[in-house]
């Protein structure tokens, strides 16, 4: 038997199982292990839409966002989730400011598009530069340099591994177990390189724990006392208290017309009025969508 690098062909592959498994555990320890900043915050020093950034990136400030708005008035929803803008609301902050120009283009605005149409904007992502700032997040350059280095070595396994596949071929051994590490290992390689949406630093991590138990915004959190804005920004739009928001605000819902011309989240369908697919109440002037006197107005477009 032929005994490449002083190794028989089980030889090498048991130890390159036992190296893999090193490797990935150096790997997942570097991915997972809060760096940065440590250390309490002062009281005070984050508000609501930056603990929904630390939980849920963009995408949740803007949901805590529109919860917040709809706690205020700012917002009133239809029967199918859509909401309205009411009267000229003044926002201080750049993302509700975003939400509100957002929705007063529309006379009615279907809360996935508007949620998933102001996550895309600057004001939102403009939180997580501020938290970088901070020292609650890490800044992506830094994420990236890090997961590089977290997978160099499984990067060298890799090598080693096509060194040893090219002498099998060579001496004509059996190489399709080692063909099946180093498919594992590639795949294992380009997994770990994907950053992840959100990397806390230890003192993002904190920060969030003490939102959890009540510690840094007065008291909400795990008291049981939350506003829905706050309950949001902790757990998403899925634990908004509204059943109608809670389906209307997820990226795939969209409208249909129930029977009296309301519209529900769901799948689009037509009950002789004139709201069409995938709008949340658009019509020529003189239509109704809802039943009883709510629902659309004439003459606006639907988001």
């Amino acid at each position: 038997m032929e005994r490449p690098w002083g190794l028989s062909g089980p030889e090498f592959l048991e130890l390159y199982w036992i190296a893999l498994a090193v490797s990935l555990a150096f790997a997942i320890f570097v991915r997972v292990r809060p760096w940065g900043s440590r250390g309490d915050a002062p009281a005070g020093a984050l508000g609501l839409l930056d603990i929904a950034y630390l939980t849920g990136g963009p995408r949740r400030v803007v949901e805590t966002s529109v919860a917040s708005l709809i706690d205020s008035g700012a917002l009133i929803p239809a029967r199918n989730g859509a909401v309205r803008v009411v009267g000229s609301p003044v926002a201080d902050h750049p993302v509700d400011q975003a939400v509100l120009a957002d929705a007063t283009r529309y006379r009615y605005r279907t809360l996935s598009l508007l949620i998933t149409s102001v996550s895309e904007k600057d004001a939102p992502r403009a939180v997580g530069r501020r938290l970088v700032e901070l020292g609650y997040l890490d800044a992506p350059d830094v994420v990236k340099r890090r997961l590089r280095a977290g997978v160099t070595p499984m990067a060298l396994l890799f090598v080693v591994g096509v060194a040893r596949w090219v002498n099998g071929q060579v001496i004509n051994a059996p190489v399709w177990i080692l063909t099946l590490q180093l498919v594992l290992t590639g795949l294992l390689i380009w997994g770990l390189l994907k950053a992840a949406p959100l990397t806390r630093t230890a003192k993002g991590r904190a920060a969030v724990a003490k939102a959890r138990a009540g510690g840094i915004t007065g008291g909400w959190g795990g008291t049981g006392s939350a506003n829905a804005a706050e309950s949001v920004a902790l757990n998403g739009f899925n634990s908004h208290p509204n059943i109608t928001l809670r389906a209307a605000a997820r990226p795939w819902s969209r409208p249909r017309m129930a029977s009296g011309g309301a519209f529900v989240a769901g799948t689009s369908t037509t009950s002789g009025s004139g709201c069409g697919s995938g709008s949340s109440c658009s019509g020529s002037s003189g239509s109704s969508c809802g039943g009883g006197g709510g629902g659309c107005g004439g003459g606006g477009g639907g988001g």
